[in-house]
């Protein structure tokens, strides 16, 4: 009879924008079958939950390698810009170190400039500046680091206005990959799949066509789970959890 294996753990960090944190209410008479709430009865919100793609890459992570205890520490921001984060990644404690730290940002640096908030919007140069000094903290507080592009705009206005976003926002996100290349962090842009798949749901003729965005900005289900897709078939593919499983861990990290 052979003994159980000792249990492993990892500790993910996720910081970025709402594009990362994805919130949502609930209450239990939602989703119980048995105590399933009748159209247009009024329901008690008991708690908020994370549903968006970060949820699913630990489902994910969790199916592939159920021997190991995944544990999120899910830190992404609702309209936080680049700068907002760079505060809230000097402001992480030294300890617990964390095994992998995600990043990514720039959705709201774009967004708030063509919504003339010029006090709040952050210049791609600004942005790059925050986004390297975020890495180097990131670096001493993780084992390894790696970046996620934001995700493009959909229709949240006038065909022009979306396109003028989504040409700074691409700008903005090169900027990002040179920065994170710099440092020698991989960069998954998942910029071309979701204009790809957003261009062949635009000649779809159905009455309620697909789309990857609840609004515009946010994810839908199907742009979540695109997303979700890229995520986890790069830490698959580039096997990111067996190296962090098999290298050592220093002592005094703090784990």
């Amino acid at each position: 009879m052979t003994s159980p294996r000792t249990p492993q753990s990892l500790r993910i960090l996720w910081l970025g924008t709402s594009i990362m944190e994805h919130r949502q209410a609930h209450s239990p008479r939602l989703t119980d079958p048995a105590t399933l709430a009748q159209v247009g009865e009024t329901v008690r919100i008991t708690e908020h939950r994370s549903t968006g793609y970060v949820h699913r890459v630990h489902l994910a992570l969790q199916l592939a390698h159920p021997r190991v205890s995944f544990i999120c520490g899910n830190r992404g921001q609702g309209g936080a810009t680049s700068r907002d984060l760079a505060m809230a990644a000097h402001a992480l404690p030294p300890h617990p170190r964390y095994d992998l730290a995600v990043y990514g940002c720039g959705i709201n640096d774009v967004w708030r400039a063509h919504q003339g908030r010029t006090a709040e919007a952050v210049s791609i140069q600004e942005y790059a500046e925050h986004y390297a000094a975020t890495l180097a903290v990131l670096t001493g507080r993780a084992r390894r680091v790696l970046c996620v592009s934001e995700t493009p705009f959909g229709p949240v206005g006038s065909p022009g206005s979306v396109d003028s976003m989504n040409g700074d926002l691409d700008r903005y996100n090169q900027a990002a990959a040179r920065t994170a290349a710099a440092a020698g962090i991989p960069y998954i842009d998942v910029w071309a799949p979701f204009t790809q798949v957003a261009r062949e749901f635009a000649h779809q003729s159905g009455r309620e066509q697909a789309t990857l965005w609840s609004d515009g900005v946010h994810l839908s289900d199907l742009g979540v789970t695109l997303l979700a897709q890229h995520v986890a078939a790069h830490l698959r593919d580039e096997r990111v959890i067996e190296q962090l499983l098999r290298a050592p861990v220093d002592p005094s990290e703090g784990r």
